[in-house]
């Protein structure tokens, strides 16, 4: 791709010349030798200030929004985002593999992996790396897909309007799950019914024939008709019984999940290489991929089984003879929820270190206390964080004892009380939003 190439569609003025580069950074600390160098502006630095450092680390090309003293050549335009966005977007013209879309308010990066695993038993799969889900991260990772690459699997996320949207046009999916719509940036969106919109937007660059998979247990995604939608809509679920697919008989041990996943092709014996009811939607949807793009059952099957959650997200070991689930890159109501159910399946004394939940703006207390009040099971709540008492009154609702509850100011006290309360044999729960570094708990206790 050349500058010439993004200067016919968003104008602007080449300076230095036309050149010819693949990939792209927005950061000057991952550009490789060969790629271009987009200069955003932004409230902490300005990506303008570093032009010089990316052509020092091999940068050819930038994207420039003000003129610069630069050793390599740049489009100038009116907006570097913008320009960023319709370059990817044109490049993603020129590569004609499977594009699968992800979003959701929870379990977004998992959902994307095991459709990317089950995916890899038949493609050479390029997925979001990362947390390169926004409308900055999305373009890069487009721009930087491999040429041998056979599918691709993006993750897009979203704080208000209009973002997803923009991803989707960038994108052009030809699949695109939304796995569930919960209380994650409710606090900019102000109610579900707007953040399932928000989510909807998922469709805008998908042409009519294209396929949407939709959770049909989903309380919002499953008022939904089909009908009002150009794409053809897949449903999945466990409890909706005319869901296209379906999972019954679900079981779960030593770190298994074995379930029947009834599909319009027929009947599945599943195994997935993780617990939780949620995964099992995880795979549902990843099963509903797999069809769609033409995988036999036995390439599903061996996909499902090659699934690795991302760090910090719901990874069980061992740790000082206790037992860890480390699930600390995000919260939110549901997810905190889902991995409680996680939690209340395992033998032992079980321990639940919650932190904030962060994004839920005016309901932030009710949601924790509503949050705290799903701790059936659990033995021990050590709670930190500004709605650790909102935590604690949802737990003693949930008949937790008042002494079994533990509010922490930050994770140094969170710390300092799970190391005096677990013992042998425990199983411990790490659950918190990205901001709040639960993850650094358990690198204290470890120490």
């Amino acid at each position: 791709m050349k500058l010439s190439d993004i200067q016919a569609i968003v104008g602007g003025e080449i300076i230095g010349g036309d050149t010819e580069f693949f990939g792209g950074a927005y950061d000057s600390r991952e550009v490789f030798p060969g790629s271009l160098f987009v200069c955003l502006p932004g409230e902490r630095t300005d990506g303008h200030n570093y032009i010089n450092n990316a052509a020092e680390k091999g940068a050819v090309a930038a994207i420039c929004q003000r003129k610069v003293e630069s050793r390599i050549p740049y489009l100038l335009v009116e907006d570097s985002l913008m320009a960023f966005q319709k370059a990817a977007e044109e490049y993603r013209k020129t590569v004609n593999i499977p594009t699968v879309a992800v979003t959701g308010s929870v379990g977004k990066t998992t959902t994307k992996e095991f459709s990317a695993s089950v995916l890899s038993s038949k493609f050479n799969v390029y997925k979001t790396d990362g947390n390169k889900n926004s409308t900055i991260g999305l373009p890069a990772t487009i721009l930087n897909m491999p040429k041998d690459s056979s599918a691709c699997v993006f993750e897009m996320g979203m704080s208000g309007f209009n973002e997803i949207s923009v991803m989707s046009k960038t994108a052009h999916p030809d699949i695109a799950i939304v796995s569930n719509v919960g209380f994650s940036h409710i606090e900019f969106l102000g109610s579900r019914e707007n953040i399932m919109k928000a989510k909807l937007e998922i469709v805008d660059g998908m042409d009519e024939n294209g396929v949407l998979i939709l959770n049909g247990d989903d309380e919002y995604l499953s008022t939904l008709d089909p009908e009002d939608f150009k794409q053809r809509v897949i449903t999945f679920g466990i409890g909706n019984r005319n869901a296209d697919y379906r999972a019954e008989d679900i079981l779960f041990s030593d770190g298994l999940c074995r379930f029947f996943a009834v599909t319009p092709s027929g009947i599945i014996s599943v195994r997935i290489p993780t617990e939780g009811i949620h995964n099992v939607y995880n795979a549902l949807s990843a099963i509903a991929v797999g069809q769609t793009l033409g995988l036999t059952t036995d390439e599903i099957k061996e996909g499902l089984m090659r699934f690795k959650n991302a760090p910090l997200r719901q990874n069980i070991y061992e740790m000082n003879s206790m037992t860890v689930i480390e699930d600390c890159y995000n919260a939110s109501p549901d997810s905190v929820v889902a991995a409680i159910n996680v939690l209340r399946t395992k033998n032992g004394r079980k321990i639940a270190v919650l932190g904030d939940m962060l994004e839920l703006g005016e309901r932030s207390a009710e949601l924790h206390e509503m949050t705290g009040s799903k701790l059936l099971g659990a033995d021990i709540l050590v709670a930190f964080g500004s709605f650790a008492e909102s935590y604690r009154k949802g737990a003693e609702k949930a008949g937790l004892p008042s002494e079994n509850i533990y509010t922490c100011k930050n994770t140094d006290e969170a710390a300092e009380v799970v190391r005096s309360v677990s013992k042998k044999g425990d199983v411990l729960l790490f659950k918190a939003s990205r901001g709040m570094h639960a993850e650094e708990i358990i690198e204290k206790l470890k120490n």
